[in-house]
């Protein structure tokens, strides 16, 4: 199981999309905006991977747990663009514990410690605040990407 978290120029993933497309556009040009260690898409990539392990974080806390191979598992990659989105991969599983699917996703089976949807949970629960997480450093990032001209 692979979840995305996508920072974007979705206008219906970022607030104030209109003003954010303008200012990325003037600013498109410029090297700094598609390097992923530093400049806007740098403090977006930053917040995103942050964000991303913190729910890790949860969603490992929550995992049923009977031999601790399934918790374990749990990853989060570095953010890369992939078009015009920054991306964050991450989830559970792989050859050590190929049954991540199916303990994420059986809601009828009950488990001494943790529960099913244990990495949906802690994605849904983060999404209200992420986004504002993501529009603030993006913002910051790019007014001084601004004021430098």
């Amino acid at each position: 199981g692979d979840f995305l978290l996508m920072a974007t120029t979705d206008r219906d993933a970022i607030l104030g999309y209109e003003a954010l497309r303008a200012t990325l556009a003037r600013l498109s040009g410029r090297a700094a905006l598609r390097n992923l260690t530093g400049g806007p898409f740098g403090a977006v990539a930053k917040t995103l991977h942050r964000a991303h392990e913190a729910i890790m974080t949860e969603a490992k806390r929550r995992t049923p747990v009977r031999w601790g191979i399934l918790r374990a598992s749990g990853h989060v990659e570095p953010p890369v663009i992939e078009g015009s989105a920054i991306v964050s991969h991450g989830g559970f599983g792989g050859p050590a514990a190929p049954y991540a699917v199916f303990v994420h996703e059986d809601l009828s089976a009950r488990h001494a410690t943790g529960a099913a949807k244990f990495y949906e949970s802690a994605l849904l629960e983060a999404i209200p605040t992420l986004e504002g997480r993501l529009g603030e450093a993006l913002s910051v990032e790019l007014q001084r990407v601004v004021a430098k001209g």
